[in-house]
C-alpha cells in the first residue's frame, strides 16, 4: 500500500487568542495615543493662552505708552487758549522714541503743526475729517470725546502707521467747552511690534497672527503674521486684545501637529510592545498632568497663603485698571504691612508667623469684594486693588480690614498671638501708571507707621516721600 506524503500536514494558522491578543494590542496603543496627545494638546493649550495674555499685556502697555503723550499736546493747546506755541521745543520732548513717527496738531481736524517737518511735509493741511482711510477714527474720537487708536494704514507722506488721536476741547466765555480739534500721534508700523520678541515664537514651536476688523472697510486685515510655513489647519487659541477704543485678535497655533511627535509614530510602530509602553505612558502622563497643576499654581498663587502672588497681581491689574478707566471710575491700590512681624517671628517662631499670615489673608479675604484683586506683595506685605470707589470707600475698606485684622488675636498651639497692621492707600489716576500708584500707596504705608501703625493713611500729592 502507498501512502500519499504531505497531505495530511497540518497547515499554519494563527489562533483565535493570537489575533486577539494582536488586535488588543493595536487598541491600546490607539487608546494610550489619543491620552497621550490630548494631554500634550492641553499643555499646548495652557502655553499658547499663557503666551497670549504676556504678549497681549506688553502690546498693550507699549501703545499706552506712546499715545499717552497726545496728553502733554492736549495741555499745550489748553494752557495756551487754543494758540499754539512753543510746539517744536514741546514736541522735541515728546518724540523720544524711535516707534515715533511724528506729532501734529490739526485746528478744527486740519494739520497745521507737524513735528519733525522733514519727510512729513505731505501731511500739512490734511483733513482729518475728509472721506479718506484712517479717518473714521479721527470723526470716533470727536463724537466721543475720548483718545482714539486707530490703524495700521496708509500715511499721506508714504509708508503705514498706528496713529492716537485725541479730541481737545477749550474754554470759550459763554459758550462752554468748544471743539477745538485734534492732537495726534504717528506710530511706526511694523516697528512698534518689535518690542514683542513675535519672532522668538517659532523657538518655542508656535505660529501667530495678530489681525482686527478694518474700521473702512469691514474687511478682515491682518497686522502681523509668522513669516515661515506651518499647517493652517492646526488648532489654535485666539484672544481679543482691547486697546482704547481698538479690537485686535491675537492668534497662535502649534507648528507640528499631533502626527508629526515623535512619541507618535513610536506607538504607532512598536504597538505589539503595548504592554511595556503602557507603564510608560501612564508615568508621562501623571507628570503631565502634575506639571500642569505646577504650572497652573506656580503662575498666580502664593504657596504659603493661597492667595495670589505678586506676579498674578502685576499681570492682572492693569485689565482691571483698564475697564474702569473706560468706564470712568476711580481707583485705589492698598498696601498692608504686618505690625511688628520679626518680632512675632522671634517671639513665637516661623510657623507661628506662618500661620498669622494666613489668618490675615483668610480674614481679609471674607471682607473684600470677589472681584477686588488681592495678593501676596512679598514678605509680611499684602497688596490690594479696589476699583469703583471713590476715596471715602477705599479708606472705609481700608479700616474694615483694619479692624478685622487687630480685633481678635490669631492662635498658634494655645497661644494667643495679637495682630494689627498698618495702611497706605494711593489713588490711581489717568495721569499716573500701576507702579506709581503702588509706590505712593507703599509712601503712605511708611505714613502709617511713622503714625504709630495700626492705621491708615491715603497719599495726597503734596505728600514728602519717605526717605
Amino acid at each position: 500500500m502507498h501512502t500519499k506524503i504531505g497531505h495530511d500536514v497540518p497547515q499554519k494558522r494563527f489562533s483565535l487568542t493570537a489575533v486577539a491578543a494582536f488586535f488588543s494590542s493595536i487598541i491600546l496603543c490607539g487608546v494610550l495615543l489619543v491620552v497621550m496627545v490630548g494631554n500634550k494638546a492641553h499643555l499646548d493649550r495652557l502655553r499658547m493662552e499663557q503666551l497670549i495674555d504676556e504678549k497681549s499685556v506688553q502690546l498693550t502697555e507699549i501703545i499706552h505708552k506712546l499715545l499717552y503723550k497726545t496728553e502733554a499736546l492736549s495741555a499745550l493747546v489748553i494752557q495756551n487758549d487754543g494758540e499754539v506755541s512753543n510746539f517744536d521745543r514741546v514736541a522735541a520732548t515728546l518724540v523720544d522714541d524711535p516707534a515715533i513717527i511724528n506729532v501734529i496738531l490739526a485746528p478744527g481736524g486740519i494739520v497745521s503743526h507737524v513735528y519733525p517737518l522733514t519727510g512729513n511735509e505731505g501731511v500739512l493741511g490734511f483733513n482729518y475729517f475728509s472721506v479718506s482711510l484712517g479717518n473714521t477714527e479721527a470723526r470716533l474720537a470727536k463724537e466721543t470725546g475720548q483718545l482714539v487708536f486707530g490703524g495700521p494704514f496708509q500715511l499721506v507722506q508714504g509708508g503705514q502707521a498706528l496713529v492716537g488721536r485725541l479730541p481737545v476741547y477749550i474754554d470759550e466765555p459763554g459758550q462752554g467747552k468748544t471743539f477745538w480739534g485734534l492732537v495726534s500721534v504717528t506710530l511706526k508700523y511694523p516697528r512698534i511690534l518689535d518690542g514683542l520678541g513675535l519672532s522668538l515664537l517659532k523657538n518655542q514651536g508656535y505660529a501667530f497672527e495678530i489681525w482686527r476688523v478694518n474700521p473702512d472697510t469691514g474687511d478682515r486685515q491682518v497686522i502681523a503674521h509668522s513669516g515661515y510655513e506651518y499647517n493652517k489647519k492646526a488648532p489654535f487659541i485666539e484672544k481679543k486684545v482691547e486697546i482704547l477704543n481698538a479690537a485686535w485678535y491675537f492668534r497662535l497655533a502649534p507648528v507640528t501637529m499631533w502626527y508629526q511627535y515623535r512619541e507618535t509614530w513610536f506607538l504607532l510602530f512598536f504597538g505589539l510592545f503595548a504592554s511595556c509602553l503602557l507603564g510608560f505612558v501612564v508615568q508621562n502622563n501623571s507628570q503631565l498632568k502634575r506639571m500642569q497643576l505646577y504650572m497652573e499654581e506656580i503662575v498666580w498663587k502664593d504657596t504659603l497663603t493661597g492667595i495670589a502672588n505678586r506676579r498674578h497681581f502685576m499681570d492682572t491689574a492693569p485689565r482691571h485698571l483698564q475697564l474702569a478707566g473706560r468706564n470712568k471710575q476711580d481707583s485705589f491700590v492698598i498696601i498692608f504691612d504686618v505690625d511688628h512681624f520679626k518680632k512675632t517671628n522671634d517671639t513665637y517662631g516661623h510657623a507661628a508667623g506662618d500661620m498669622v499670615l494666613s489668618s490675615i489673608a483668610e480674614r481679609v479675604n471674607k471682607i473684600i469684594r470677589p472681584y477686588d484683586v488681592f495678593a501676596r506683595y512679598g514678605g509680611e506685605e499684602f497688596i490690594l486693588l479696589v476699583t469703583n470707589v471713590n476715596q471715602e470707600e477705599a479708606e472705609q475698606c481700608a479700616q474694615r480690614m483694619r479692624l478685622g485684622i487687630c480685633d481678635s488675636p490669631v492662635v498658634f498651639n494655645g497661644m494667643e498671638i495679637p495682630t494689627s497692621a498698618s495702611f497706605g492707600l494711593a489713588r490711581v489716576s489717568p495721569q499716573s501708571s500701576l507702579d506709581t500708584a503702588i509706590r505712593q500707596a507703599d509712601e503712605a504705608l511708611c505714613a502709617a507707621k511713622k503714625a504709630g501703625r495700626n492705621t491708615s493713611v491715603c497719599y495726597k500729592p503734596s505728600d514728602t516721600p519717605s526717605e
